[in-house]
């Protein structure tokens, strides 16, 4: 039977432990504390209580022979336990994040499947306020990139979208509409419901979008 670790238990990871099993793994499961190993009942696991930083832990958790390990815990312990996980040769990490600014970078340059929980909520809320949505995507200094939906009173349908892109001074590299990745063309023109990837000097990229939206 296929082998998974979770390190930390809280509601999410409850749902995950119950996921995976359900799937055929075998789940082990790590709590900080006995409060926190509670959290675990009535979940086909087993679970380990102790600092899941320490090596002797995560060995007993099964580490060595899992497939998968889960981290649910706070981002800092998260980082120093991936790096053990992926010095023991765990071919699936998987990490919940908190501070995405702070730690997604580490998190991939470790080659660890790093998801922003904040953007996991905002990927819900998106589809469900679809058409009228905005999100930034990416923000600098100097730089800003927006995932926008034309609102059926955008003034810019039917307009060329590298006219569009050209007036406001940003780019409009791509447009998803329906199911379809289109790349900008000189011909594409906005229609309402598209999604617009759009990037360029920050002062730029926000009034178009206010104009746009």
């Amino acid at each position: 039977m296929r082998k998974a670790l979770i390190v930390g238990i809280n509601d999410i990871s409850v749902v995950i432990a119950r996921l995976l099993v359900s799937n055929g793994y075998d789940v082990s499961m790590i709590a900080s504390n006995e409060n926190e190993a509670r959290l675990g009942r009535g979940v086909p696991a087993y679970v380990y209580v102790g600092d899941p930083k320490n090596e002797s832990i995560l060995r007993g958790g099964g580490i060595d022979e899992s497939e998968v390990v889960v981290l649910s815990m706070d981002d800092e312990t998260n980082l120093e336990v991936a790096r053990i996980a992926k010095s023991r040769g765990v071919p699936t990490i998987i990490a919940l994040i908190s501070n995405k600014e702070r730690y997604l970078d580490a998190f991939i340059e470790l080659g660890i499947y790093a998801i922003p929980i904040v953007d996991a909520v905002l990927s819900k809320i998106a589809h469900y306020l679809k058409p009228s949505f905005k999100q930034l995507l990416y923000s600098d200094d100097k730089v800003q990139a927006y995932y926008v939906v034309i609102s059926s009173e955008s003034p810019y349908i039917n307009q060329e979208v590298r006219d569009v892109a050209r007036r406001c001074g940003v780019a409009i590299p791509l447009i998803i509409r329906g199911e379809d990745i289109i790349i900008s063309n000189e011909e594409l023109r906005i229609e309402a419901g598209d999604k617009l990837f759009i990037v360029g000097a920050s002062d730029s990229v926000v009034k178009c979008v206010e104009k746009i939206y």
